[in-house]
């Protein structure tokens, strides 16, 4: 394992020599997305271990290039996304922490920008809709959804519309469009607080109420913000360009493995990943990166997050899981039982017998179980029991998902470095067999650990969720920054669009 790591890392020096800096990067990036473990040492890491770690190399990285368009692009990205500004891992799933706090300081400082920005949001909620479902009897998603696309199935909204929109705003300047869409298209909620009160005082001066600039905090349940709600049309796929967006089939996947029986009205776009990814990609490209090396760059970066959410959700279960088979008495079961049935029966067997503690949820691992099922340690009564029953397999539909998840794709920590969860499978089975076998087309337990088939085939099943989850984010970002590449402008050393507002 090490002797690999020391390899990657030589690869990476050879990198650096040949003065392949971005690519360096981008592999240092898979360094810690990427580095080899054994499958049982799933660990929870606290706090904000897999973030800190990903900062700590990339700013040794970064610092180390020569000075160059790369490093400046590089080094821009990293200002705005500042990984430091998350206390924890699980904040990458609410918040862009580091995103909000850059355009915050540039609302505070620059009253030219906040002008700008409180002007085009009005323009946006006056002249567009805030919501997808007048009549809450619609069967459909109030936020803006898969089946919603300018210039196609919204006819009144054409391809584009919000690009040239914010173009109208900058006097035709791609790069400071791009910044305006992103201060509130980097999310669809919590974007962060920004206030200044020159331009404020300005705008009321000029006849603007307070509610023509900012949403009233007690009608949306939200802190006061100038961005539109997220069921606003500003969210609409395909507002950049008709290209800005992911293609028809992954929709059908998506609907097809995630939402089976729903329809695409249904399920929100998450289109606020296109518009972040168009405006960081912008911005390294105007700080010196060439299009093609930011755009790999945003698309790398798009699969770390989604790694680090899916970890958020299968670390824990997958460490039970590694515990639960290692147990002596679950290993010397009755061949009739299945990994999963004995896992229930002794599990109910110390709730029955109130042979488990606090104390003992620290060292034994069925004991373990109950807690986090939450199911009490007391099961002498048929009901309890009866209930303990249903919330164990519940869990278990998570445990072994993740457990198989992290016995295949590479994920865990190395040499002291937490990763993310990766796509990146390792070992087992090749992809199209586990196809095969999730659909029933194969009778064949590729799964092992002592799961049944039936078992095996539920876990496979996740796992294709997960995959299309990653394909879904990576897609949208791949989508957003494809845009960015093809408009932005590099700008001279040391300048920035957000001083383009002033002229």
């Amino acid at each position: 394992m090490f002797a690999l790591f020391d390899d990657m890392f030589s690869m990476f020096l050879d990198c650096l020599i040949l003065k392949r800096s971005a690519r360096a990067l981008l592999f240092a990036t898979l360094l810690f997305s990427g580095a080899v473990f054994a499958q049982d040492t799933v660990q929870i890491d606290p706090g904000n271990q897999k973030l800190s770690s990903a900062d700590r190399i990339a700013n040794i990285l970064i610092n180390s290039l020569p000075e160059s368009g790369v490093k400046k692009g590089l080094q821009r990205y990293y200002e705005i996304i500042n990984p430091s500004a998350y206390e924890a891992d699980a904040e990458v799933a609410f918040s862009n922490s580091g995103l909000s706090l850059y355009f915050a300081r540039q609302f505070k400082g620059n009253a030219c920008f906040a002008e700008k920005t409180l002007r085009f949001y009005h323009d946006i909620r006056s002249n567009t809709k805030n919501t997808q479902r007048p009549d809450p009897q619609m069967q459909r998603h109030s936020r803006t959804s898969l089946g919603d696309t300018a210039g196609e199935t919204r006819k009144d909204l054409p391809a584009g519309w919000l690009f040239q929109k914010a173009l109208t705003f900058t006097k035709g300047n791609p790069n400071a469009a791009l910044s305006l869409i992103g201060i509130c298209g980097h999310d669809d909620i919590a974007q962060g607080t920004a206030f200044n009160q020159e331009a404020e005082d300005k705008l009321l001066a000029q006849g603007y109420k307070w509610e023509d600039l900012y949403l009233d905090p007690d009608t949306t349940g939200e802190e006061e913000t100038f961005c539109p709600p997220r069921e606003s049309d500003f969210y609409i796929a395909r507002s950049l360009s008709k290209k800005s967006d992911i293609s028809d089939s992954l929709k059908r996947r998506i609907l097809d493995v995630q939402y089976p029986g729903k329809k695409a009205e249904q399920i929100a776009s998450k289109n606020y990943h296109v518009l972040g990814a168009a405006f960081m990609t912008c911005q390294m490209i105007e700080a010196g990166l060439n299009p093609y090396l930011a755009v790999q760059v945003e698309t790398t970066a798009a699969n770390l997050y989604r790694g680090i959410r899916l970890c958020q959700n299968i670390e824990a279960p997958a460490s039970l899981f590694w515990k639960l088979q290692k147990m002596p008495e679950l290993l010397r079961r009755p061949h009739s039982y299945t990994f999963e049935q004995a896992v229930i029966r002794k599990a109910l067997d110390r709730g029955t017998n109130k042979e488990c503690t606090m104390k003992k949820v620290e060292t034994d691992p069925l004991c373990e179980l109950l807690y986090k099922v939450g199911s009490g340690f007391d099961l002498t009564s048929p009901r309890a029991a009866a209930r303990a029953e249903e919330q164990l397999n519940k869990y278990l539909d998570m445990m072994i998902p993740s457990g198989v998840y992290t016995s295949w794709n590479i994920t865990g920590k190395v040499a002291g470095i937490s990763i993310p969860c990766t796509r990146d499978q390792l070992f087992g089975p090749h992809p199209f067999m586990k196809w095969l076998v999730g659909q029933g087309h194969l009778p064949l337990n590729i799964c092992g650990k002592g799961l049944s088939l039936e078992s095996c085939r539920k876990a496979l099943n996740t796992l294709r969720t997960w995959e299309v989850d990653f394909d879904w984010t990576v897609s949208q970002h791949l989508a957003g920054a494809q845009f960015a590449a093809g408009v932005c402008k590099p700008l001279p050393q040391g300048k920035s669009s957000f001083q383009n507002f002033c002229d």
